[in-house]
């Protein structure tokens, strides 16, 4: 079942987070310092936990155990997919899509226009997954900070 993330899942969502970043991104940035030491549960715990607005619009698909986490950012009449993670343990089980398409859903009913998302330019799945859920590559793109990797934006008109 998809719902809305509560203060007792916060330890559940830093640790799905933490370690989806780690599967997606090591091979991504190659750089362990990162993806080890500064990448911490308990840092991610804490900041929810100091700041429990952060996962004011977040969604858990939950079936017993959460397994997937997607939160929104709202600018107006669009919504920014900010974070978009399943347990790596349970990928390729349809979480994902159930995920995103409820959110496309919910979206479309209060009228919201469009949706949009950042994704690594060398995230192919993620790539992949997204073009398959109707998102398309807008065009536009930046410079990761203090890397020389990509974003991409990808996005759909609701």
């Amino acid at each position: 079942m998809i719902r809305a993330a509560q203060r007792k899942d916060i330890p559940r969502i830093a640790e799905i987070i933490v370690f989806g970043k780690r599967v997606a991104y090591r091979d991504i940035f190659q750089n362990d310092m990162v993806t080890f030491n500064e990448l911490q549960v308990m840092d991610l715990v804490e900041e929810y936990h100091r700041n429990p607005a952060l996962i004011k619009n977040m969604l858990v698909y939950d079936d017993g155990i959460v397994k997937g986490v997607i939160n929104r950012e709202y600018i107006n009449d669009t919504v920014e997919i900010s974070e978009f993670y399943i347990e790596p343990f349970f990928k390729r089980q349809g979480i994902g899509r159930k995920l995103i398409q409820y959110v496309l859903t919910e979206e479309r009913e209060k009228q919201m226009k469009k949706i949009f998302l950042w994704v690594i330019a060398d995230n192919i799945s993620a790539r992949r997954f997204y073009e398959a859920n109707g998102l398309c590559a807008s065009g536009d793109t930046c410079l990761i900070e203090g890397t020389d990797k990509t974003d991409m934006c990808y996005e759909m008109k609701l």
